[in-house]
Order: C-alpha cells, then structure tokens, then sequence
C-alpha cells in the first residue's frame, strides 16, 4: 500500500464515523492503517534472535546448547563433514577459549547416536534393512566409533537433561498439536528457555520458537 492509498482511506473512515456520529449512530473508533513495513514488525515478533555464528563474540562466558545437527557436523562419519564443520568446529574451540559452557542431555546424545548410525547404514552396499546392518558384525566397528565420539562430546559439554516437573508440556503439547514442529525440537527450545541458554544449530525450523540462537544458515539470517 503506497502513502497516497493510505491517506485516503484514513480520511474516508473518519469521514464515515463523523457522519455516523452525526446521525445518531454509535461511532466505530478509528484506528490508522499500518503501512506495510509496521505489519512486517509486527509479523516479526515472536520470532527468536538469530546471530551469525562466524562474527559472534565469545567473549561473555555464555551458556549454550548445541543440537544434533551441529554435532554431526562436528564429530559425525567422515563421509558426512563440509564446510558446515569446519564453522561449527571453530564455535567449539571459541566457546571453550571464553570459558563458556555446553550444554547436553540424553536426547541429543539419543539422535546422535542413531543418527550417525543411519548415515553409516546408507553408505554400505549389503545390506537392505538397517536392522539388518544393526544386527550384523559389520556394525561393530561403527559402533565403538559412535562411542568413542560420544566420550569427546561428553568431555565438552555438562549434562542438563530436563525436570519434567519444571518443564511446560501442556503448553509444548499446545504447540505440537499445530502440527509443524518435531516433539524434541519443541522440548530443546523449551530447555533453552527454562536454562537461559543459547541454541546453537544449523535448523530453520527453531527460527520462530522465540530462543537466542547461533547459526552459519544464512536462509535464518535474512
């Protein structure tokens, strides 16, 4: 709506509401228009803080928690790294530089695990089912892989895993049932809410869940 559209049907209601008045006729208040830019504000507001991971300053000691894509990225298969890891890698070493904390709990730890499993059943030829793959001696040296990175990740990070009595999860269940958000993605959010803490990932989908977040996506930094 351009400033001459806008004017005019300003005008026009008031006009309308002074001859409503006039006429004996309770009048309707008139609010003005928002132009385009005020409704983009305000479509804006409850969505979270999204920085750049690569000019974030690590200097403050903060708190974060990081989510199973970015761990992926840091300590997943060798066939999964890109340039993804390299950025995640470095907010790694800046947070443990400041004296910052990690933060984790067994859900992370959980999607993790199958997670880097799954990756690895997709880049073998043998097998057809990842049951099969699972139950088969070639998943033993995966395995004390999945480990052995669990064990570096645990060295980072302190353990938060949530008090269900202190999280919200009629409100979670509220959201889930719109039926655009993952169940664990909703209980991350809420953890980082409950703890003061900044989420860091590589997901779109958190961008509206109203938390501080870290990312190299740039489709979440527009």
């Amino acid at each position: 709506m351009n400033k001459k559209t806008h004017s005019v049907k300003v005008r026009r209601l008031e006009t309308e509401a002074s001859e409503a008045q006039a006429s004996g006729v309770h009048p309707t208040k008139v609010r003005p228009l928002k132009s385009h830019s005020e409704e983009l504000v305000e479509a804006k507001v409850h969505y979270s803080m999204v920085h750049s991971v690569e000019e974030y300053d690590f200097s403050e000691g903060r708190k974060f928690f990081f989510d199973t894509n970015i761990w992926l990225y840091i300590y997943g298969p060798i066939s999964f790294p890109d340039w993804r890891s390299d950025v995640y890698s470095r907010a790694l070493k800046d947070i443990r530089a400041s004296e910052g904390s990690i933060y984790i709990n067994c859900m992370i730890i959980s999607e993790f695990v199958n997670a880097f499993a799954r990756i690895e059943f997709k880049q073998q030829s043998e097998f057809v089912k990842y049951k099969e793959f699972r139950n088969s001696p070639s998943f033993r040296p995966v395995a004390e892989d999945i480990s052995h990175n669990v064990k570096k990740i645990l060295k980072n990070t302190l353990i938060c895993d949530p008090d269900l009595a202190a999280i919200k999860l009629p409100e979670i269940m509220d959201t889930f049932e719109e039926g655009r958000y993952d169940f664990n993605d909703l209980l991350f959010a809420e953890v980082c809410r409950a703890k003061d803490l900044i989420f860091v990932t590589h997901d779109r989908d958190f961008r509206s869940l109203e938390i501080e977040i870290l990312t190299a996506n740039e489709r979440m930094l527009r």
